[in-house]
């Protein structure tokens, strides 16, 4: 099974940037400017998306032809986000529960706690037009994006083996055409789908769209290059294209070279690290990184810095940001050995779905897909 160590890397790198990014809104004074710097960054995102799209049609656009194996990849899904979604999303329960009482005197942004949101939360659907702002675990809008495009894969197959390569790239404009009458029309209400988050599924499913066909795309390539400076040289340049604010199709070209550079020489050299190896536990647990940054932010920085240090020196802000960042990671890589992973397994086992022991080793460092 390929690593796609490039993927690895750079979704870490893109997940302690958006950690940075939240992190950030506390800096004292000139240094909200890291915040706003960031904030241009915001296209990462869909370079996520588009990663997934590229893995889970890589894994699955073959194995799912019935029901019964439409299922079984549901389920595989499930059990890889909905436990964290779901111990994540508890931390905030309890958080608003404390507030309600009257044992905190706050808990972070009060509208977080909006309990006529609590069963969107629960069911992954916030991110599907249901909601008018983000709750509890703010980024998990970008889980319930995700679990809508895995629910439409079906779709992206169909057109592929009904139609063909010709399918998917009508079905990616569709997409794409279909976000911007959504915001002109005002059914979206963003000035941009590139900043839609309680309507991210959309966007998501349009950018899962072009990850399958970059799938597809390397897997019929015949270039033999294995060097890994094109990929990163297409990275930066989408990077330069955000923060140079320049139009979103732009990005999206430069991402999806990226994309297809990085996974074609992954394809042509797939034993070669293209990252220190001991980035090798964080590089494997961006996903939870993300997810438990609002957590440890609550902590950290909605109580304990606003609160009780509210310093204004900037030096002692970032040290004390970096610290908190590296435990972030740490808790992460601890989620993912101790509950995430052996949770999933167990999963398995009981429905008999359990992965033979001689690839389990590999199989876990993939699961981050």
């Amino acid at each position: 099974m390929i690593r796609y160590r490039l993927f690895e890397i750079w979704r870490l790198v893109a997940a302690l940037l958006i950690m940075l990014y939240h992190f950030g809104h506390f800096a004292p004074g000139a240094g909200l400017a890291v915040k706003d710097e960031l904030e241009s960054l915001r296209p990462l995102l869909d370079m996520f998306f588009i990663i997934s799209g590229f893995l889970i049609f890589t894994r699955y656009g073959d194995q799912v032809r019935d029901a019964r194996s439409y299922g079984i990849y549901l389920y595989k899904r499930l059990i890889r986000l909905y436990p964290l979604h779901l111990a994540t999303m508890s931390y905030f329960v309890l958080v608003g529960l404390l507030v309600l009482a009257g044992v905190l005197r706050s808990g972070g942004e009060p509208e977080l706690y909006d309990w006529s949101a609590l069963p969107s939360n629960l069911l992954l659907i916030q991110a599907w037009g249901v909601e008018d702002r983000l709750t509890f675990n703010f980024v998990s809008w970008s889980l319930s994006a995700e679990w809508f495009a895995y629910l439409l894969l079906p779709v992206i197959i169909v057109a592929y083996r009904q139609w063909g390569l010709a399918g998917l790239f009508a079905l990616l404009f569709a997409c794409y055409a279909s976000l911007e009458l959504m915001v002109r029309s005002g059914v979206m209400p963003f000035e941009s789908w590139v900043k839609a988050d309680t309507w991210g599924a959309y966007r998501t499913f349009a950018d899962f769209v072009l990850g399958a066909l970059l799938s597809l795309l390397v897997h019929r390539s015949r270039l033999s290059v294995s060097a890994r400076w094109p990929a990163w040289i297409a990275i930066l340049l989408a990077c330069t294209s955000m923060v140079l604010q320049l139009n979103i199709y732009v990005t999206l070209f430069a991402l999806a070279v990226a994309v297809f550079l990085a996974g074609l020489v992954e394809r042509n050299d797939p034993e070669r690290y293209t990252y220190p190896v001991f980035l090798r536990a964080a590089a494997a647990v961006s996903f939870g990184i993300y997810l438990w940054h609002p957590v440890t932010e609550s902590m950290f920085f909605s109580y304990l810095w606003s609160h009780h240090i509210r310093s204004e020196s900037i030096g002692l802000f970032f040290t004390y940001t970096g610290c908190v960042m590296l435990l972030t990671v740490f808790v992460a890589i601890a989620s993912f050995r101790l509950f995430e992973n052996t949770l999933s397994g167990y999963l398995l086992r009981v429905v008999g779905l359990a992965r033979p022991k001689t690839v389990a080793k590999e199989a876990r460092v993939s699961a981050n897909r």
